[in-house]
Parts: C-alpha cells; structure tokens; sequence
C-alpha cells in the first residue's frame, strides 16, 4: 500500500504513527508546507491523564511525561469581579502544541515515515502521476481552497466574533474564563497554563467592540498591548505575545457531507472544524485518524475501508459540529447574558448545549471500536 499524508499536523501525524505500526510494510510519506520550525499556535486541550485515558493522543507517545503537559482539575469563571470555582470532573490535559508536534514527528521517524517539509503545493495531477493508492488530506483549515476535487470542498460558515491566539508567561493554574467590561464594549479570555511557565490567552469580542477598540487599525503590537491592559487584573504585569500566523479574525466553521471522494480521504480540521470553546478540536482530529487506522486494517480494498469510515465519522463530526456551533453563538450572543448575576451566567454557560446528545459520550464510544 502506497500512501501520501497531506499535513503534517496532529492527525496526520497520528494516522501515519499508528498505521505504519500496524503495517510496516506500507509505504507512508507525509508532506507539510512550512517548515520544521514553523508551528503556529500555543497550547492545546486535550481529556484525561496519559498514559490512562485512550482519547489523549499523549496516551499513545512513550515520551508523554517529558512533554511538560500540564493537567487542571479546576475550571474558573470571572464576571464582574466575582469568580466562581468547580470541578471539571475528568482532569484536562494542556500541551504545547510544538512539543506534542515534536513527539510525533520523533515517533513517525523512528518508523522511517519520510515526513518532506517546506513542500510546495501539490496537484490532483502530480497525485495521480505518483500512483498513490490512498491519499490523506489533513492539511487544516488550509483545505478551504487546496481541496484537489470539486466532491472535496467543503462547507464554510464564519462566526460573528473576532478573535486571536495569544500566548503569556502568566501561568492559570485553572481553565478561566474570563468576561471583562470595558468601555469599548465586551471582551472575553479563554485562559489556562500548557507548560510550567506558559498560558494560552484566546480573547474574542464582537465586530462592534473591535471596531470600537480601533483594534483594525492597531499593529500587532500595539494590539497585545491593548489587550493586555484590558486584561490588567488577571495578568498580573504579564505581556501578551503573538505570533505571525496569529491574527485577529473571525472563526471558520468548515464543514463536509462526506469524508472522501474515490481515493482522496479527509482527516482533521480538513474535515471538520469547530469552535475553540468546547476544547475539542485536537481531541477530534486525533480521533478520526484513529477511525481511519481501523477501517483500512480491517478491509482489504480502498473503497470498502473508506465507505466504513465515512459511515461512522460523519455523524461524529456532525455532533461535533453541532455542540462547537452552539458555543459558539453563545458567546456572540453574550450581551444578551452579560448582566446576569456570576451564578446565573455559569448556569447558562453550563447548560447551552443540553439540548444536544453528549458529545463525550459519542467520542468514547467510536475511541473503544477504533482502538479495539
């Protein structure tokens, strides 16, 4: 079996790990557009403690207690000054996401899957030229137009709120979040450590708030230093940094009918994005390249292996979609909140996807069939 990976991010990395483990015979070889160097974004969430829970990709890396992981039992909402404390119930695990990058990178290589890096971009007749027999797009939110085939492209949906990714050396020991009044209008951090002296820092606002903010016509420096003041009190002095790949914008929901066309299969963000507040994303594209692993090992031709896992990934990715999409638009909505008592707005924040069916339910189950 001959087999090209399109994104060396977290689930194409996975899938290739697991698959060339179970069969070393194959012929893997990943392709990535940045270089080495070039990973965008800090820390990640991910459930449970490794080596123990099954659905943390770190429960799959033998060097998962050197990555610095950070686990948080606490989770911790700010309103108005008052702050309320619970329990997350199953611990979260936080990584960089270089260093869980990293580990894979190191885990694909021992098994002397060639990862190429600074690849240019690839056509569908350059896939065709190679004779792959299964080629594997994980390639991110960069799908939205390197899609290779019309069947392939997918939905897109763009949320109201603008947002960005910082990093701070200001470490949360809990998941916070914090809603913070300004005069400029309402801003909201998502904040929690991902190593012993980094936090992730995700703020987001409304279109009107950042244009109230002239926050469109700051750079990019002087835009964490607004912010960082906006957020003075939880900082504590901390700057805020950015990165080059990071700026504001609105969140891309991208979406799929399907998860493959003939030989051509999705993985990842490339299948389904969903919104960073339900802390789910990595967690989900790890999970697909673990569904992928077990169907191609469990069929002996392309087509079958892929007609099974799109029957049991879409409707996943579907729910996942769904609980991302209601988070979503209740925090694009949340001046419709915001003057609740701290005890009423966790309440709220707590039941806004109770109309759904339980996601981590679905999760575990398609975890224990694909890793039986």
């Amino acid at each position: 079996m001959k087999i090209l990976v399109v994104g060396a991010g977290p689930a194409g990395l996975m899938f290739s790990y697991r698959m060339k483990k179970l069969k070393p015979d194959w012929d893997i070889k990943v392709i990535e557009k940045n270089d080495i160097n070039e990973v965008t974004g800090w820390g990640v969430v991910l459930p449970g403690r490794a080596p123990h829970h099954p659905a943390n990709p770190l429960s799959h890396l033998d060097d998962f207690d050197q990555l610095s992981a950070q686990y948080l039992e606490e989770f911790k909402l700010v309103h108005c000054g008052q702050s309320n404390m619970k329990s997350t119930g199953l611990p979260v695990c936080a990584v960089e996401r270089r260093a869980l990058l990293g580990s894979l990178q190191k885990h694909c290589k021992r098994l002397d899957i060639e990862i190429e890096y600074s690849s240019p971009a690839i056509s569908e007749p350059e896939l065709n030229r190679d004779n792959y027999d299964l080629v594997v797009l994980s390639n991110g939110i960069n799908h939205k137009s390197t899609y290779f085939r019309q069947e392939l492209k997918p939905e897109i949906e763009y949320g109201k709120n603008k947002y960005i990714w910082y990093g701070t050396s200001k470490t949360f020991d809990s998941l916070n979040l914090i809603f913070k009044h300004h005069p400029k209008g309402i801003f909201v951090a998502h904040a929690y450590k991902y190593s012993n002296d980094m936090s992730t820092f995700a703020v987001e606002c409304s279109e009107q708030t950042y244009l109230n903010a002239e926050l469109d016509k700051l750079s990019d420096e002087e835009s964490a230093f607004f912010i960082a003041q906006v957020f003075e009190e939880e900082l504590e002095g901390h700057t805020l940094q950015g990165q080059n790949g990071l700026k504001w914008r609105n969140f891309m929901t991208l979406s799929h009918q399907k998860s493959y066309d003939q030989n051509l299969v999705l993985l990842g963000d490339a299948l389904q994005s969903g919104h960073f507040s339900i802390g789910h994303g990595t967690t989900m594209a790890v999970l697909s390249s673990h569904m992928l692993v077990k169907a191609l090992s469990e069929y002996t031709d392309i087509p079958s292996a892929l007609k099974s896992f799109d029957a049991k990934v879409i409707p996943l990715m579907s729910l996942f979609r769904d609980h991302a999409n209601t988070s979503r638009l209740w925090f694009e909505s949340i001046e419709d909140n915001i003057n609740l008592s701290t005890t009423e707005l966790v309440e709220s924040f707590d039941t806004r996807r109770n109309a759904l069916p339980p996601l981590p339910k679905a999760l575990g189950q398609n975890l224990m069939e694909a890793l039986k």
